[in-house]
């Protein structure tokens, strides 16, 4: 190595230490240190600065930080302003090192579980989705935050559907999808995104299972014509129809819909209902969602 190049060695490790110890300093006497390890934080510069003061060292100056951040993820209790830290933490290291995913997917999820910062996990999982876009657990991760925290079955089912089409992707996100954009009430979406994966695949086995969705999104679209027309008859005649028959006419519907897998829809006027013969249950989403 000459002599240039050492020295050029030389002072970037020394600028890497000043920036690991800054952060990484533990006070030999850990009862006396006055400030919390997350708030640490705050004194760090931002991480586009930091990216010329590394001097081509990004990814081992984003891991020492890492390092850091996740130990002081670890304390017992975790405010809202601790959060914030743990936010800035995560932005700096990700600007250190753009590529580093698990900061994006850990952190992510640490912003909804630890705290409930969901408009900065959000901010976070995009920036990550942004820098890696072929990386499926990123979008997943957003679906996940829309659908439970923010209760947007829409956009939750697009940022699914989005990470489905990714390679490494569980097969089941499609289905999860499906029923998203339904509980969204919006089944023809589901429906064109079911037919757009049918034509983009070539294995048989997925496209029977493609086909046997696609039939349940067109059963719940027709389930909620349906469900509409009941309403509207409703309310111009002050009662409910007596059968489905009753729906065809002006204002309502002009036919009744075929129910896809060739059994019939079935109407109950007492409960004013309607179910497909051939479909045990309707397309939803089961699960707990994190109270308003």
């Amino acid at each position: 190595m000459s002599g240039a190049a050492r020295l050029s060695a030389l002072v970037a490790t020394g600028l890497l230490l000043v920036v690991g110890l800054h952060l990484l300093q533990v006070s030999t006497d850990e009862q006396r240190a006055a400030t919390p390890k997350l708030q640490r934080f705050m004194y760090l510069p931002q991480g586009e600065y930091l990216r010329v003061a590394v001097l081509g060292y990004e990814q081992v100056a984003a891991d020492l930080l890492w390092i850091q951040a996740i130990q002081a993820m670890g304390e017992r209790k975790v405010t809202e302003e601790a959060g914030h830290w743990i936010y800035r933490a995560l932005d700096v290291i990700t600007t250190l090192d753009p590529q580093f995913v698990r900061v994006y997917e850990a952190g992510g999820v640490a912003l909804v579980t630890l705290v409930v910062l969901v408009e900065e996990s959000n901010r976070i999982l995009e920036k990550g989705a942004q820098h890696n876009p072929d990386y499926w657990a990123l979008p997943f991760l957003l679906g996940f935050n829309y659908y439970f925290e923010l209760r947007d079955d829409a956009k939750a089912a697009d940022y699914i559907a989005r990470a489905s089409r990714l390679a490494g992707a569980p097969t089941y996100l499609a289905g999860f999808a499906t029923r998203l954009y339904a509980s969204a009430r919006e089944p023809q979406v589901a429906i064109d995104f079911l037919a757009q994966m049918y034509e983009q695949t070539t294995d048989e086995n997925v496209k029977r299972v493609l086909e046997a969705r696609v039939r349940e999104a067109l059963a719940e679209r027709d389930l909620q014509l349906l469900e509409e027309a009941i309403g509207r008859y409703r309310e111009r005649y002050r009662r409910a129809p007596a059968r489905l028959e009753d729906l065809v006419g002006p204002g309502l519907l002009r036919e009744l819909p075929r129910e896809p897998f060739g059994g019939r829809y079935v109407y109950d006027p007492q409960t004013q209902t309607v179910r497909s013969s051939e479909m045990k249950e309707r397309l939803k989403v089961y699960g707990k969602r994190r109270p308003q």
